[in-house]
């Protein structure tokens, strides 16, 4: 079952996620539920183009990201926005499948606002989005 979009925005705006993955499947997937949870989507299919894209939109309200991509990958990105003060207001959750505590950390540190180890539920990626516009931190240590 999926979940209302948050309501962070009015009802005429929607919430807009952005999908950073290398793999096309799972930009896919992931954009499907939360299109489906009447969330606005936009994808970038490594760390560079989620750059672009970050720097191009400034209504992306939050953005879900894999760590492992070619160019620019996920912890890197974190690196570079919290250096650009007009993007450190976007929550950031890494996607990805090493769940290790020390790596997680090593999100957080960089500015990670969750952490979601593959294979994840798509309500908890939702809900996770929903709290993340808000303003909370799932990823706290």
């Amino acid at each position: 079952m999926a979940a209302a979009p948050p309501a962070a925005k009015s009802r005429q705006t929607q919430n807009k996620v952005l999908i950073i993955d290398d793999s096309v499947t799972v930009r896919e997937l992931l954009s499907m539920t939360f299109r489906n949870a009447g969330y606005e989507v936009e994808q970038a299919r490594d760390g560079e183009d989620a750059w672009k894209k970050l720097n191009e939109d400034p209504t992306i309200d939050v953005a879900f990201c894999d760590i492992e991509m070619p160019k620019l990958n996920g912890l890197d990105l974190l690196s570079r926005i919290q250096e650009d003060q007009s993007l450190t207001h976007i929550p950031i959750a890494m996607l990805t499948s090493r769940g290790a505590q020390k790596m997680q950390k090593i999100a957080a540190d960089r500015g990670a606002k969750g952490y979601f180890v593959k294979p994840y539920l798509e309500e908890v990626l939702l809900d996770a989005a929903a709290k993340m516009i808000e303003g909370e931190n799932l990823l706290a240590f």
